[in-house]
């Protein structure tokens, strides 16, 4: 407790008030004694100069008595002669002479100390409990301005004592709920816009199914061709809502957290592997180079740093003129996967945003890409604590490169 500022303060006060009293107490009772000796003195004083005056001889006898101890005997014979006349060892003090004056005013005198002492102290507790209450006071308002919302409130936490921790802890937490209140505001508005993207990007495929389907329905005499071209129209619209949905649920579980990436030793080829043979159907027509260590490793998760990869290399069929360099690296520091195509490239002004969900580039070659892929590897490889960056040239063609620091390993 001695540790805590306030208790410190009103007992250090306490201390040099009950000192002060117990000073005024001791002189009081100081010179009440005083003057009571004084009294003594003056009586034996007067004892002994009646009994000398009327008998001289008793001089050097009785002198004794007065300045030195007396022997228990002799006070035993005084006894019985003083007891005939109410002067007993049992004599109430109110009766006693020369306590007469001094017991009266000592009886009125600590009283009336005692009386005074109660007042400052009684002011003492109360000045120091109006600090108590003012820091509580204090308290109380910032937490209702926090509740309010203001959190620009900021409790004095400098020093010690109980009550500047307790500020140190209510500034921690208004700074973490007002943490809390942004997530919710910025996840709001995340989910917000993420419905409207969804929205947007699902209302043209069902626009055109609902037309494809209308069409089917009011032409029954339609040429079987052209039925077919409509259905495989139809089924291309619905592989790109499926594509869109499943890819936008593995955001949302990545951004949630609910995904516990691995981080086993893995070899660069197999993660390649994983994106070759879904891609394979699509890799028919393109020409594919594949160099460098093909034993180098990083650590991480296979199958999703695959679905990266794949995103990647989709993004470079999609968007190439059919030639794909794969580069696997390893250093002391990094593991590297580099994936090259000889498309048309990608302005410079596009850069910076072509991670961003649902941005597309301008595309002649792909129109009615979805925007969603690039974004996905982004969050793959970054929740694993790699990177993944991309320069490219207009006309010459665009490079990704997948970068893993060694050292991260969980």
């Amino acid at each position: 407790m001695l540790r805590n500022q306030e208790f410190r303060s009103i007992l250090i006060k306490i201390m040099i008030f009950q000192l002060i009293f117990a000073s005024i107490g001791f002189i009081i009772i100081n010179l009440t004694l005083n003057k009571v000796n004084v009294s003594i003195i003056k009586r034996d004083m007067a004892f002994v100069g009646n009994i000398i005056k009327n008998n001289p001889e008793l001089k050097e006898e009785l002198i004794p008595y007065i300045t030195k101890k007396v022997s228990r005997e002799n006070i035993i014979t005084g006894q019985d002669v003083l007891q005939s006349y109410g002067y007993n060892l049992e004599m109430n003090k109110k009766n006693q002479p020369l306590f007469e004056n001094s017991h009266y005013n000592l009886q009125i005198l600590l009283p009336i100390l005692i009386f005074l002492s109660t007042i400052p102290l009684g002011i003492l507790i109360m000045i120091e409990y109006r600090k108590v209450y003012t820091k509580v006071i204090e308290v109380s308002n910032a937490a209702e301005r926090v509740v309010e919302g203001d959190f620009s409130i900021h409790l004095n936490e400098e020093g010690e004592g109980d009550f500047n921790i307790l500020n140190h802890q209510f500034n921690q937490m208004a700074n973490r709920l007002e943490n809390s209140l942004n997530r919710l505001k910025e996840e709001k508005t995340f989910l917000k816009d993420t419905i409207s993207d969804i929205s947007h990007q699902l209302k043209t495929p069902l626009s055109s199914l609902i037309i494809f389907n209308d069409l089917l329905l009011e032409n029954q005499n339609m040429e079987l061709e052209d039925r077919i071209n409509f259905l495989e129209k139809a089924k291309t619209q619905l592989d790109r809502m499926e594509w869109l949905i499943i890819n936008l649920l593995k955001v949302a579980r990545i951004e949630a957290g609910a995904i516990q990436f691995k981080r086993d030793r893995v070899l660069l080829k197999d993660v390649l592997d994983i994106a070759l043979i879904t891609l394979s159907d699509r890799l028919e027509n393109q020409s594919l180079e594949i160099k460098g260590n093909m034993d180098g490793i990083f650590y991480g998760d296979k199958d999703w740093t695959g679905e990266a990869l794949i995103n990647i290399i989709k993004n470079a069929i999609e968007h190439g003129k059919g030639e794909i360099e794969v580069i696997l690296d390893e250093t002391p520091l990094f593991s590297t996967i580099v994936v090259r195509d000889n498309g048309e490239g990608i302005d410079k002004k596009h850069l910076p945003h072509i991670f961003e969900r649902f941005y597309k580039v301008s595309s002649e070659v792909k129109p009615e890409s979805i925007g969603i892929g690039l974004n996905l590897a982004k969050l793959i490889i970054e929740s694993q604590g790699g990177t993944i960056s991309v320069k490219s040239d207009k006309n010459l063609g665009t490079e990704f490169t997948i970068s893993f620091l060694k050292r991260v390993i969980k």
